[in-house]
């Protein structure tokens, strides 16, 4: 193991840093752990319930950090903006390596197969759907990351396993070793600013997962986004292996999916793909032609063989997921569009909407969505943006209504839905925001969505 003998701090004790505790735990890696927040630390020791951990900060006392050798940052504990943590600044005025659980994983695990993936929107599907291709075809692969599933809490039993990692932009700028064999760049837009500062700093953060390419490995980049198309270059000078992809146009020595054809000009195949009502929209296109390309260039499956696979991904909770119908209503839980970008692809897809949006605004807010105002019905706004975009729907002439929570607005849409019985309608949240004014986690926001659906469905489907 290149860790032996190495100690470790932990800053940020959330199911990242219960995660890498109970690794290095596993590994005999002695370390001392932190969290701001006292309830944090009482539950990291209730759940662990071993003796001998060091839950304690770290000080300006050279002393404290003498023995340490690298301090693993949980993604949501600020490295450079707006203010880097005081313990990351204490790490860097004593030269202590800091880094995320993914490299943590690597150093331990080098010497699997690693595929990463990253981009503004679409990289959870695009992870999914790789592993399901991969397992479909019997392949053993492992799915974690960003995704949800720590990686440290994997255990790799063959040299054989595919690790298929979700990488966000807060783990990518503490990358250092990791490499990724197969590496998958969607798209770049505005986004986590106020972690990176700049869009300079997020596009230097996604750029990192090729950090440690060379000619054996490959990098898989989407043509059809300026920043993206801009980074084909800089890869290619540096004699790395592209294939960029598109849902646009056909590419010479790229892939594409048009017209639900896919053209794939590396291997010189065509073929169609059939519908999947889990990847609906231009955005659902791009992930499929990247999963399609990374897996048949890692394993070389007949493209038959990829394709029965994706038509049988059954799709990610809160990503457009379909919930049901109740007569001429049809609910959508698109939770995890916590941007206008993100909200934009749901929004270009269905009519006739009942649309629940807001939460904690970004930056973009909702201006960018404006020419899709006229397939709105009705807004409910809620959460902290709900005054600003008031303002928006009035000057464009939206009917909106205040509803505060997501509760109230369900409520109010599913009323409005039932007087409207002549026309297929859709009450979709999107929400276009952060959850965090609200709610944990996008998560948590379309697990509570869910929940009022299935009541209502149950409730209208009782039978006395």
């Amino acid at each position: 193991m290149l860790l032996k003998n190495k100690k470790f701090a932990i800053l940020g004790l959330g199911i990242s840093g219960i995660a890498t505790a109970k690794f290095l735990i596993e590994h005999n890696l002695p370390f001392i752990a932190w969290d701001d927040f006292p309830k944090a630390r009482e539950k990291f020791l209730e759940l662990l319930a071993v003796n001998n951990i060091s839950v304690d900060t770290l000080t300006e006392d050279i002393a404290s950090w003498a023995s340490i050798d690298f301090l693993v940052l949980s993604p949501g504990i600020p490295l450079y903006f707006p203010k880097p943590h005081k313990i990351v600044e204490l790490a860097r005025k004593h030269k202590i390596k800091i880094i995320c659980d993914i490299e943590l994983f690597y150093l331990t695990y080098p010497n699997y197969t690693y595929i990463g993936i990253t981009g503004t929107n679409g990289k959870s599907t695009t992870s999914a759907l790789i592993h399901h291709i991969l397992t479909e075809n019997n392949f053993s692969s492992h799915l974690v990351g960003n995704i949800g599933n720590p990686i440290l809490s994997l255990k790799p039993k063959s040299k054989n396993d595919i690790i298929v990692v979700e990488v966000s932009s807060y783990q990518l700028d503490l990358i250092d070793k990791t490499k990724f064999h197969i590496a998958i760049l969607l798209n770049i837009t505005e986004d986590h600013l106020d972690r990176h500062g700049t869009m300079e700093n997020y596009i230097r953060a996604k750029y990192n997962i090729f950090r440690n390419h060379d000619k054996n490995d490959l990098a898989i980049i989407s043509k059809d986004n300026s920043i993206t198309n801009d980074i084909i270059s800089k890869i290619r000078e540096r004699k790395i292996n592209v294939i960029p992809i598109s849902t646009a146009e056909t590419i010479t020595e790229g892939c594409a999916l048009v017209d639900k054809k896919i053209v794939d000009d590396v291997n010189h195949i065509e073929i169609n793909v059939a519908a999947n009502r889990f990847l609906l929209g231009m955005h659902n296109a791009e992930n499929t032609i990247a999963a399609y390309s990374a897996v048949s260039c890692l394993h070389k499956l007949a493209a038959k063989e990829i394709v029965n696979a994706i038509v049988t991904y059954p799709g990610l909770d809160h990503r457009m997921q379909y919930l049901g119908n109740v007569g001429n209503i049809q609910f959508i839980n698109d939770s995890k569009a916590t941007s206008a970008v993100s909200s934009s692809n749901a929004l270009k897809i269905f009519d006739n909407i009942y649309w629940i949006v807001g939460g904690l605004e970004k930056s973009d807010g909702i201006i960018p969505l404006t020419k899709f105002f006229d397939k709105i019905l009705h807004a409910f706004l809620i959460g902290n943006a709900a005054s600003e975009f008031s303002k928006v729907f009035g000057q464009h002439s939206v009917k909106y209504t205040i509803a505060g929570t997501l509760e109230k607005a369900f409520n109010f849409a599913v009323k409005m839905a039932e007087q409207n019985k002549e026309t297929q309608v859709t009450i979709l949240l999107s929400p276009a925001c952060a959850s965090f004014d609200q709610w944990k986690n996008f998560e948590e926001r379309g697990n509570f969505f869910m929940s009022l659906v299935k009541e209502y469905v149950d409730a209208k489907n009782f039978r006395p």
